[in-house]
């Protein structure tokens, strides 16, 4: 595969997934219903919501931004873990495909942006 190539899957992968991590973190922002409850069911207070979305906020910017991107994937495997754990601690282990998932798609945009 081309260096140009890789070049474009990665930014392809970092766009989805920068769009993953903006609606998530609106959808709490805003309060969205579902997210009302998904807090509800983890046990976390409603004002979680503002600094969980902003942060989401912050990874899906940090995705787009190559000087960041590194550094923002690395962020994302720490907020995938601590989601699968609040996932399971909830009892919700059908719920960490998602978490799972963001995490293959950072290792994959890591392992297409290194440098040989």
């Amino acid at each position: 595969m081309t260096s140009k190539t890789k070049k474009s899957i990665s930014w392809i992968l970092a766009g989805i997934l920068a769009l993953a991590f903006i609606g998530s973190g609106i959808t709490k922002l805003l309060g969205v219903e579902m997210q009302i409850k998904n807090l509800e069911s983890w046990g976390y207070p409603l004002w979680f919501r503002f600094p969980i979305g902003l942060i989401e906020i912050a990874l899906a910017i940090g995705l787009v931004i190559p000087g960041f991107r590194k550094i923002t994937i690395y962020g994302i495997f720490i907020w995938t873990i601590a989601a699968v754990i609040t996932h399971l601690q909830a009892g919700q282990a059908n719920m960490i495909a998602g978490p799972v998932f963001f995490s293959v798609f950072a290792t994959v945009i890591l392992f297409l942006s290194r440098e040989k």
